[in-house]
């Protein structure tokens, strides 16, 4: 148990700096011969700009040109949610951004929608009507702003994590898988200070704000045996979000710090 813990911590020590969220830019359609050829600076023009906006990570464009060659896809012609939402898995991307051009009388139109890659709901959408390609370049700002304008902040605690704590009691190591919907699942495998060894199970709820992360859960053998967890603890993430620490108290022990590590 102790050797798990201790890879756990290291685990924390190891982690890379990485953004709250990240975002792929597709190829525009376009309804024009003529524009066909401008689309691909487009969406080249609009990735540099979303560069530099907010907590985001943004896939270099020939990144992810390459990676729809080798999938089959091309990179434009995107506009259905579903098709969107297989592309940005493959990707490995939070959100994508694919959108559409076309000519109305003297007038260059570019609508752009951003779609969560989980729920293939479009989260922001931007459009933009221009007479020049001098009026695009100073609209674009405004453009890609509005194309992450909405985006939510990521919940860096949906997944499977494991991680626990010694303490004078025992050691404590735990399987917590946080879903998106705030329920959670837990394991528990505990050893006491005469090494006996039992495993508890069951569910629960947790959330979170800024500052504290909250764990409510009730776990159970299969002999009836039960434990409450009722956490409330400033929590710290490592320095790549997939680890984070927290401070509990063991039943019938003194608070000790909890450490986890992102496993899926």
């Amino acid at each position: 148990m102790k050797k798990l813990l201790s890879a756990v911590a290291a685990a924390i020590l190891a982690s890379a700096v990485i953004s709250a969220q990240t975002v792929a830019v597709l190829g525009f359609d376009s309804d024009s011969i003529c524009l066909d050829q401008r689309t691909g600076t487009m969406s080249d023009l609009l990735t540099d700009e979303l560069v530099g906006i907010g907590d985001i990570a943004v896939l270099e464009r020939k990144q992810v040109s390459k990676i729809l060659e080798e999938m089959n896809f091309q990179a434009s012609g995107y506009t259905d949610e579903a098709t969107a939402k297989t592309i940005g898995k493959m990707l490995n991307a939070d959100c994508i951004i694919t959108g559409s051009t076309s000519m109305l009388g003297d007038k260059l139109v570019v609508t752009a929608r951003t779609i969560d890659v989980e729920t293939a709901k479009i989260l922001c959408s931007a459009k933009m009507s221009v007479s020049s390609w001098n009026e695009f370049s100073r609209r674009l700002p405004d453009f890609a702003k509005d194309c992450v304008k909405n985006l939510p902040a990521k919940n860096w605690f949906a997944g499977t994590w494991e991680g626990g704590y010694e303490s004078d009691g025992g050691d404590d190591f735990f399987t917590i898988v946080f879903s998106e919907k705030n329920k959670c699942t837990v394991t528990l495998a505990t050893t006491n200070a005469f090494g006996d060894s039992e495993t508890l199970s069951g569910s629960g709820s947790y959330s979170y704000d800024k500052n504290i992360l909250r764990i409510d859960a009730r776990l159970s053998t299969d002999l009836g045996v039960a434990r409450k967890i009722s956490w409330r603890s400033i929590y710290s993430f490592g320095e790549g979000n997939d680890s984070f620490s927290i401070l509990v108290k063991p039943e019938g022990g003194k608070q000790v710090r909890a450490t986890f590590a992102k496993t899926e």
